[in-house]
């Protein structure tokens, strides 16, 4: 028997409740269930397993991971913006908001790319994994115990997500202040054309401008050469470099990815002098010429 004592009666109750009602819709096969539930006057939830029944070995994974989903909804925002604060001494709340939901997004798989991440365990595995001894045998512990010291390994996991999601945190502020700057650089540069048409398709672009004259690779050369600015060393792309030296008053971007990498950034930079058309739109354009 497993016996948790709880000093939230509340979440004890709580708990309760839900196992009981998990172990009567839990599929048995019209067996009587192996697993007993009961709970006590001093805020003991108490779980009797019968080792000797086959189908305990069915029902024991789906308490275990009841009881992971239960501390990860509960327990795993405090702990995170404790741990941000304390640790990492990120004071301000806008900031650790923004920190959260970027380890929020990596912990549900955005991003599991990164190699700070990749190849970690499920936290449901870590948690579950600390539990299953407790269920293994004869075990009295408390709740709030098994919390600070069984899942220390859980509370590391976390903090390599938190280390991550600091990194993203902190690369985007340099990509939206590296934007701004270019947004004020565009702001006073005098326009070489009043309109771009810029075409994207198959991950290219090509840029016309209010005449129809499409810019060659010898057009786009000249004029990156003619107007070299402070941030040619930190723009990796001929085509972002080439906008913000002409610097438009009006961008008509046709593309069918509105939310592609490259199309952002335009849009982000260059903001309300951005027009989105879809492809078709330039094809029909240029027939009504």
């Amino acid at each position: 028997m497993v016996t948790i004592y709880f000093l939230d009666e509340n979440e004890g109750h709580y708990l309760y409740k839900r196992v009981s009602k998990l172990l009567s819709n839990h599929h048995t096969s019209n067996r009587s269930t192996p697993v007993k539930v009961t709970y006590s006057e001093d805020h003991a939830l108490q779980i009797d397993l019968d080792p000797f029944n086959s189908v305990t070995d069915m029902i024991k994974p789906t308490l275990l991971n009841f009881f992971a989903k239960h501390i990860i909804r509960t327990r795993e925002t405090g702990w995170i913006l404790r741990i941000l604060e304390h640790q990492y001494y990120f004071k301000d709340k806008d900031e650790q908001q923004q920190i959260l939901t970027i380890v929020q997004a990596l912990l549900e798989g955005s991003h599991d790319d990164l190699p700070q991440i990749s190849g970690l365990p499920m936290r449901e595995e870590v948690i579950t994994n600390a539990f299953e001894s407790f269920f293994d045998c004869d075990m009295m512990f408390s709740y709030e115990s098994f919390l600070q010291f069984r899942l220390k390994p859980y509370r590391e996991l976390l903090e390599e997500y938190i280390e991550c999601a600091i990194d993203e945190f902190k690369l985007e502020q340099e990509y939206q202040e590296f934007i701004h700057q270019l947004r004020q650089f565009v702001k006073t540069r005098v326009s070489l054309f009043s309109t771009v048409h810029l075409r994207h398709l198959d991950e290219q672009y090509k840029v016309c401008n209010e005449h129809e004259y499409e810019l060659n690779e010898k057009d786009i050369a000249s004029i990156l050469k003619d107007n070299r600015n402070t941030f040619d060393e930190f723009i990796a792309s001929d085509l972002l470099k080439l906008l913000i030296v002409i610097a438009p008053t009006k961008i008509c971007l046709y593309t069918d990815e509105e939310d592609a990498s490259m199309n952002q950034t335009i849009q982000n930079i260059f903001q309300e002098r951005v027009r989105i058309l879809p492809c078709r739109s330039y094809q029909v354009r240029k027939q009504n010429l």
